[in-house]
């Protein structure tokens, strides 16, 4: 008998413990937030900027998601405060915007492990590299890899949009000012 309950025991704790390891991959929705570091498609500089003072591009986001699965196959839009910041000839620049990707990934090794990319929509609220006078939407990419434990999803994604920026204080000092947000994004998610 007390083999018996032993093992019933064990078995529903396997139970419990597999759904909430694989929780995360389930559909539902949740918060999410994270870093990220932005880049202006200057590699180099960027790289040699890195070294000299690693937090002079590190900015944040904080957001919601929503996840709808379809076998190992899903859909993940999200809704995201980003606030990046650049630096320009030294002067430190900020830009605040709303981020609306819409990803679709592919749940791997036991759906611990995904895969995921789409497009991502920006609507600027606040752009301290351009004039008021610019356009407020722009459209980008994501594509990255995911981790699954529990309820907790840790994301580590690479970010472009497609439309480059004309800048005003970059053509004022080297003449050229046209560059594309870049930025690696860590982010850090919890499922309700």
């Amino acid at each position: 008998m007390k083999t018996t309950l032993k093992a019933g025991a064990l078995v529903f704790a396997l139970v419990v413990m597999y759904q909430s390891a694989f929780s995360q991959t389930g559909g539902g929705f949740g918060i999410k937030g994270g870093l990220n570091y932005n880049s202006n498609g200057q590699y180099f500089k960027d790289a040699e900027a890195i070294w000299g003072d690693p937090k002079n591009n590190l900015g944040y986001h904080l957001g919601i998601f929503g996840k709808i699965n379809a076998g190992p196959i899903y859909i993940r839009p999200e809704l995201n405060y980003t606030n990046l910041k650049s630096e320009v000839n030294l002067v430190q620049l900020q830009t605040r915007r709303l981020d609306a990707p819409v990803l679709v990934g592919v749940n791997l090794l036991g759906s611990v492990v995904s895969v995921f990319g789409g497009p991502s929509f920006h609507y600027y609220l606040e752009d301290e590299l351009r004039d008021f006078d610019y356009e407020k939407f722009n459209a980008g990419y994501q594509f990255g890899v995911g981790l699954n434990l529990g309820n907790v999803g840790l994301d580590l994604r690479y970010e472009r949009v497609l439309n480059g920026q004309t800048v005003n204080i970059d053509n004022i000092f080297k003449g050229d000012g046209d560059f594309k947000f870049q930025q690696l994004i860590l982010g850090l998610s919890l499922k309700f």
